[in-house]
């Protein structure tokens, strides 16, 4: 990347990241959005990891499952191989007592049973620690049990030797089932794996008990200290076994325990292991066995038979229910799992759902109100002002804002309401006080009009009749100030909205026009007019034009030195209409001057009040309103030159076609000088104008 992009990415950069930081600036959807989605986003976190939980603890419940199988599998090894034991005792006691052909069978059944066990092994994955150590320590002494079996085909080996062996195997296979029970974390597990286990080595202890007592020379009869020794500590494991299962089976599993593992062979098998120890303990101090014919080898082998059978029966009720528990905790953790993501989906779209028509109802509400806001502040608010302002308003009434509702929206839209009701009503007022002020300078205008007027006629009289030079100049400058004094009052009448009453029905010369426009200003003796065309004004449009050229004439003297010359030409056009331009050598004006001006010549009704020093421009504006003439101002500061007015006088108010007093003697009156020299003056009858001062 060039230098240059690399310059690119850090100006954009900042500015992204302000954008980010400045959440008070964010659009309104954006920080609902932001407020729904992160409770959204952590309800999902929560609910993920939960769900997580339970999709964990349903795939411990599977390998508790599988390790449940395991065990399952093993109570047939061991079964077997204390079956094993047994009929390898009997041969190495007394080769008739065991048929070859049968404990060659119980050896296959083994190894099936070890197969058994290790496929399931395999497929119960995740051995590991003590469990796994069990599992190499029983598999190990299990891959000798091919040379013990040799051993005791061949008789190679003693009875109680074998048995040793064979309980070696046995009990790591219970070591191997205890560790796998202890993996059982659910209380509902582990406590009946426990008991299994504790009734596996009570089984264990009936069968090594039977092989014992089985074991001695004279069955019954004890003699030798290893297996007196042998058989009172298996009583004692028995027992403290059959204790622990109490203490950790449930009132049913004992219940069942008591109503499976009883009955007469239960009962003789006790009393005739209550024989054979109570023997081995009379021959131990000394006292004679007179009860050894109580004790029958076949009543022992059928009772210990039974009663092994029996509490097998219960191990299998408890394997069973253990299978069922785990499979039941593996699919209601499942179905758990289940429902809470179809729940949180469900809650999510709510939530979502909620959200998104209650952000909707309020960006609704805000976006109507917004709207009719931007709408009441930029048109309908102006237009009323504008109307009451022209009088064509007659009421205050306002629409009010479509909002209906009473919580803080449907607030806020009822107070901006009473806002825009008040402005409404103060535009009123304000129009109201702007009427009774212009009225009242109305009047007041009128009255003086009518007094200036008055004073004009008798200066007319007076000049009539005077034949003093000095005096008659007098007279002539008395009603000059007469004439601008008119002229101030006619003005205030048109800003006020008012028509001035200066009447005339007759066409007026073009020519008078333009004089009378001169007559009414202070500098009169600096204005130049052009010989003006052969037309005619409009009898009711006469008078506007002279106030119009006079303020023009007004402004172009007042703005320009007292040395130079105010010209005013005149161009007829062929479309009958008349431009009249007013030139002055003043200073011009800039460019936001001369645009303010052109509003207020173009009869801009948003224009403020005026200052004194441009009245005349309002007033040059209204009256143009008025009549449908176009005035422009054109400045040529950059020249050299002033500032150029052109009125442009449309051809329905002309009547260039017929010249001013054709075929008749000009009526104009008289007025002397003090060179004794006369000159025609307009009358206040032609044009509304106060008699011409020399120019």
């Amino acid at each position: 990347m060039t230098p240059g992009r690399h310059a690119a990415a850090r100006d954009r950069s900042p500015s992204w990241w302000a954008g980010v930081v400045e959440w008070r600036n964010w659009r309104l959807p954006v920080k609902l959005g932001a407020v729904l989605v992160v409770p959204a986003l952590l309800a999902v976190a929560l609910g993920v990891v939960q769900i997580q939980r339970d999709v964990a603890r349903a795939n411990t419940y599977a390998d508790v499952q599988r390790l449940v199988g395991l065990r399952g599998g093993l109570m047939p090894l061991i079964s077997d191989l204390q079956m094993e034991r047994t009929m390898s005792a009997a041969r190495l006691r007394d080769r008739t007592a065991a048929d070859p052909a049968m404990l060659r069978q119980q050896n296959q059944r083994v190894d099936r049973a070890q197969a058994a066990v290790a496929r399931t092994t395999k497929r119960a994955q995740g051995l590991e620690g003590v469990t796994a150590n069990r599992y190499r320590d029983a598999f190990k002494l299990l891959d000798g049990l091919p040379e013990l079996r040799k051993r005791v085909t061949s008789t190679d080996i003693g009875s109680w030797t074998a048995v040793t062996e064979y309980s070696k195997i046995i009990n790591s296979l219970l070591d191997l089932d205890q560790a796998l029970g202890s993996r059982f974390g659910e209380p509902q597990l582990s406590g009946p794996a426990t008991a299994l286990y504790d009734l596996e080595l009570v089984q264990e202890q009936v069968h090594l008990q039977h092989v014992i007592v089985m074991d001695a020379p004279d069955p019954g009869t004890l003699k030798d200290p290893k297996l007196i020794r042998a058989l009172q500590e298996s009583d004692i494991r028995l027992r403290d076994k059959l204790g622990d299962f109490r203490a950790v089976a449930t009132a049913g599993d004992q219940r069942t325990y008591q109503r499976t593992v009883t009955g007469p062979e239960v009962e003789r098998r006790t009393r005739l292991l209550d024989t054979v120890l109570s023997r081995a303990g009379s021959q131990s101090s000394g006292q004679s066995g007179a009860d050894a014919a109580q004790f029958s080898v076949r009543d022992w082998n059928r009772s210990s038979e039974a009663t092994g059978t029996l509490i097998n029966t219960v191990e299998k009720r408890l394997a069973d229910r253990l299978r069922v528990t785990s499979a039941k905790l593996q699919d209601e953790t499942s179905d758990r799992a289940g429902a809470e993501s179809v729940l949180l989906f469900a809650v999510l779209l709510l939530a979502f759902a909620i959200g998104i028509a209650i952000a909707r109802h309020l960006l609704r509400s805000l976006t109507v109100l917004r709207s009719t806001a931007l709408d009441v502040a930029e048109r309908r608010l102006p237009e009323a002002v504008s109307s009451i302002r022209e009088g064509e308003m007659a009421t205050t009434s306002i629409s009010a804002v479509p909002v209906h509702t009473t919580e803080e929206f449907g607030q806020l839209a009822r107070a901006f309401d009473a806002v825009h009701g008040q402005a409404v009503r103060l535009a009123a007022e304000q129009a109201a006080l702007r009427g009774d002020l212009r009225d009242t300078l109305v009047n007041l205008s009128r009255r003086s009009q009518s007094l200036v007027d008055r004073l004009l006629r008798l200066m007319e009289q007076l000049e009539l009749h005077e034949e003093d030079p000095d005096q008659l100049a007098s007279f002539f400058k008395l009603d000059h100030l007469a004439t601008r004094m008119r002229r101030n009052n006619e003005n205030l009448m048109v800003l006020c909205g008012s028509t001035p009453v200066r009447p005339s029905e007759q066409r007026v010369p073009l020519d008078n026009v333009l004089r009378a426009s001169v007559s009414e200003i202070e500098h009169y003796r600096r204005v130049v007019v052009e010989p003006v065309p052969a037309a005619e004004v409009i009898g009711y449009a006469a008078g506007d034009l002279a106030r119009m050229i006079a303020e023009l004439l007004d402004n172009a003297t007042a703005f320009s030195p007292p040395e130079t010359q105010v010209v005013v030409s005149n161009t007829l056009h062929l479309d009958g209409s008349a431009l009249i331009e007013v030139r002055d050598e003043g200073f011009g004006m800039s460019g936001a001057e001369l645009a303010k001006a052109h509003r207020r010549v173009a009869g801009d009704v948003s224009v403020e009040v005026p200052t004194s020093r441009q009245m005349g421009l309002t007033v040059v504006g209204r009256l143009a309103r008025r009549h449908g003439v176009t005035v422009e101002l054109i400045s040529e500061r950059d020249t050299g030159g002033g500032l150029r007015a052109g009125v442009l006088v449309p051809a329905r108010l002309m009547l260039a076609d017929k010249p001013a007093l054709a075929g008749r003697e000009s009526s104009l009156p008289v007025r002397r000088t003090s060179s004794g020299t006369a000159e025609p003056v307009a009358t206040r009858r032609e044009t509304g104008a106060a008699p011409a001062a020399p120019l």
